[in-house]
């Protein structure tokens, strides 16, 4: 179990001062904090850097069990409010997790939270959709939908139909209908393969 909220008293900083040093969301570093996960390799070594201590004690693991070798990969989030609260914001991750056994030696892997209910009952809000963004997409397989706007790209997950002429033909469950977008609105169409409750 995790000790950076004992270290950052020790240090005496704050979780936000901490998170603003490793350019981090608060409220992402939070998480670990209250023990709602456990922060991979990654994170823990920019951590143990900022505060000044040993990779084991931010993992709270003893000497010699800390893997060197653990991968991991980007996990987006949720774009706040209004009608994007059901669009992840993928313009830039909001933490690092350990990618899985079957993206270890896929390049550019990622990971999305999953937010709203138009999937349910396949996919519920609060997982996390792991990506691999090579796969070659088929009918009926769950993909994220890349989309630019405003400077910025969104995602939203769907179930893949299609391609007809000039557009891409997508499926929700909740409530059931076909959506269709324009291949030239579309950035990226990236194989959904697995997934995790956090």
């Amino acid at each position: 179990m995790n000790r950076i909220k004992q270290l950052c008293a020790e240090a005496d900083i704050t979780i936000s001062e901490l998170a603003r040093r490793i350019d981090m969301q608060p409220h992402a570093l939070r998480r670990y904090t209250r023990h709602e996960s456990e922060p991979k390799l990654a994170l823990a070594k920019r951590i143990a850097k900022e505060i000044g201590v040993g990779v084991e004690d931010v993992l709270g693991v003893t000497s010699g069990n800390v893997s060197a070798t653990a991968k991991t990969i980007p996990l987006y989030g949720a774009a706040q409010g209004g009608v994007g609260v059901e669009i992840t914001d993928v313009s830039s991750p909001i933490d690092e997790i350990e990618a899985p056994s079957f993206l270890n030696s896929v390049t550019d892997g990622y990971a999305v939270y999953i937010t709203g209910s138009s999937m349910e009952p396949r996919f519920r809000s609060g997982e996390i959709a792991f990506v691999h963004p090579h796969k070659p997409v088929r009918a009926g397989d769950d993909v994220i939908v890349q989309i630019e706007s405003d400077g910025k790209r969104h995602a939203i997950i769907k179930q893949f139909k299609r391609f007809d002429d000039d557009v891409v033909v997508l499926e929700q469950h909740n409530p059931q209908k076909q959506l269709t977008y324009q291949k030239s609105e579309i950035s990226a169409l990236h194989s959904v393969i697995g997934t995790y409750v956090s």
